[in-house]
């Protein structure tokens, strides 16, 4: 066994010697490991880069972590197991060993990446390299956990060629059963790359608005503006009309509708409101603001006032400023904002004759339609268009019939 050339070990039993190599052997590798890391932090200390710091804080715990397993597995060697129990201990063993060197590897190499990543992200203008740099990370861990599921299947026993085989034969079953998983996965690489959305954008999606947190492979999440965090499947939002509200830019037009009574001066309303909303010191100046006459509505003259942002930050206190400010003005100008109303009229029926399509006023126009967009129409003239209609074509076929003879 290990250690048998050291003659005080063989004077011990498997247990004390098992307890002696493990804490020896720990000691030995914490010290190694110790060494190495001063090693790395003097030649890292030259760089510019904190790349190598990072790595070397997040791969402390799981060294030693690998370092107490290996102890451990050279160890329970001097101890003489039962059938079949030293090979599950040993298989538990080199299981969590190949986890904690995959938990390593992932951090490595996931940190150098991103950090590579994110050093090219920073040379375009576009921010869609962000969102690029998630997906890529989810890949990798996937990745990895696949690696890892087949080193430990082997530890195992389990053989990985008829594995793999039996994974190629089921392969269209597992793709129909998973297609729901597929379809997240295509729709959120086709969202990124399409550059529909991209993490920091505020958009609007089935009713839901708010600002997109974060893409995954399989879903998108938007923190709302009341700070809830609304989830939705890749597949939902490729397959749904989304409206960005960061693109083409951050500007954006601010729409605000209000009514007055009946009897005012459209052209007066809009001089007034206009002077509100010129005073309002976060729109856009260099965009022309305007108010429009809408319709002459049941109950009110309605229009519309709109103006610009350069911030969508701004599209709410302006709003707001807005509505106000032209509230005011108009109450103190006198002129109403009226409630919904109909107004009822009361009359006599004995005194009042209703009219009759015979009375003598409408003769003119009896047994005459209207229907072509105004223009008179009378079954007497469509008769008279027939005939012409049959001397022209008559008269066409005599000069084809003389110019064949």
């Amino acid at each position: 066994m290990v250690f048998e050339s050291i003659p005080y070990l063989n004077y011990l039993s498997s247990y004390p010697r098992a307890f002696v190599i493990f804490f020896v052997l720990l000691i030995l590798l914490r010290v190694g490991l110790y060494i190495i890391q001063r090693i790395f932090v003097k030649i890292t200390s030259k760089t510019k880069s904190d790349l190598d710091d990072i790595i070397l804080e997040k791969s402390n715990k799981p060294l030693n972590y690998i370092a107490l397993l290996i102890s451990l597995v050279v160890a329970l060697q001097e101890i003489s197991f039962e059938s079949g129990v030293g090979g599950i201990v040993f298989k538990i063993l080199y299981t969590l060993l190949a986890v904690s060197t995959g938990y390593l590897v992932f951090h490595i190499t996931d940190i150098s990446l991103m950090r590579l990543w994110k050093k090219i992200s920073e040379q375009t203008d576009s921010n869609i390299d962000d969102t690029i740099g998630q997906l890529v990370h989810e890949v990798l861990r996937i990745t990895l956990i696949l690696i890892i599921g087949i080193f430990i299947l082997n530890i195992w026993g389990v053989e990985i060629g008829p594995f793999l085989a039996g994974l190629g034969i089921a392969g269209l079953a597992v793709a129909l059963a998973l297609q729901p998983t597929l379809s997240n996965i295509f729709s959120g690489i086709s969202i990124v790359l399409d550059g529909t959305f991209k993490v920091g954008d505020v958009i609007e999606v089935n009713g839901l608005s708010g600002e997109v947190y974060q893409i995954s492979l399989r879903t998108s999440r938007i923190k709302s503006f009341d700070n809830e965090m609304i989830i939705i499947p890749n597949s939902v939002m490729a397959g749904s009309t989304v409206k960005n509200f960061f693109q083409p830019d951050i500007s954006i037009r601010v729409n605000l509708e209000f009514g007055v009574e009946y009897g005012v001066d459209p052209e007066y309303i809009k001089k007034i409101v206009l002077e509100e909303v010129d005073q309002i010191k976060l729109i856009d100046k260099e965009k022309e603001s305007q108010v429009v006459f809408l319709e002459m509505a049941d109950s009110s003259l309605n229009f519309k006032v709109r103006f610009w942002v350069d911030d969508i930050s701004k599209k709410w206190p302006t709003h707001q400023e807005a509505i106000t400010r032209i509230y005011r003005r108009l109450y103190k100008e006198e002129i109403g904002i009226p409630y919904p109303q109909k107004t009822v009229w009361m009359r006599d029926e004995k005194n009042v004759k209703s009219p009759s399509p015979d009375d003598k006023k409408f003769s003119s126009v009896k047994g005459k339609y209207f229907a072509d967009f105004g223009h008179e129409y009378s079954e007497k003239k469509v008769e008279e268009e027939k005939k012409e209609e049959v001397k022209e074509r008559e008269g066409f076929l005599k000069k084809f019939k003389f110019g064949k003879s």
